[in-house]
């Protein structure tokens, strides 16, 4: 190669930028959450999202972050319920898999996945999944959620 140097420079610069771009995406990490209309955990709901989604990031307030999905609406998610995604890179091996879903990755930054979860129900017959189904099927109004919270205190939902 004539010019080492600038095939150095010019490989810096596309990292710098590939860096700089995947900074702006972040993925839900929790089971469900939703974009609200302003940064406030009782604003009106724009969309509903579940794990392994990702977003763009366009703006920070505080705890808040303003966001846009993949179908192009916008509004604000609290902080804890996102995170920058984790790429690892890996040399290409004959027959290894390098890729992963989103729904795998994120139950992957939780360690667990159906493998694990075969592995425990083996071990834990006596363990009661239909329970657990049954609390993840509670649902309650925001008015009954902001109460709780005005009642003990806890930040009136801030």
């Amino acid at each position: 190669m004539k010019h080492p140097r600038k095939a150095v420079l010019a490989a810096g610069v596309l990292a710098v930028f590939c860096l700089a771009a995947a900074a702006d995406v972040l993925v839900v990490k929790i089971q469900s959450t939703q974009i609200r209309a302003q940064a406030q955990f009782f604003a009106p709901v724009v969309a509903g999202l579940k794990a392994g989604d990702a977003l763009t990031q366009i703006g920070v307030s505080g705890a808040w972050i303003q966001v846009r999905t993949a179908a192009g609406l916008s509004g604000w998610i609290h902080q804890s319920a996102v995170e920058v995604p984790r790429y690892a890179l890996a040399a290409a091996a004959g027959g290894t898999r390098t890729q992963a879903t989103a729904s795998e990755a994120a139950l992957a930054g939780k360690g667990f996945n159906k493998q694990v979860e075969e592995n425990f129900r083996t071990g834990h017959a006596e363990a009661d999944y239909a329970s657990v189904d049954r609390m993840l099927q509670n649902k309650m109004l925001w008015s009954q959620l902001k109460e709780f919270l005005d009642q003990g205190k806890l930040g009136g939902g801030r």
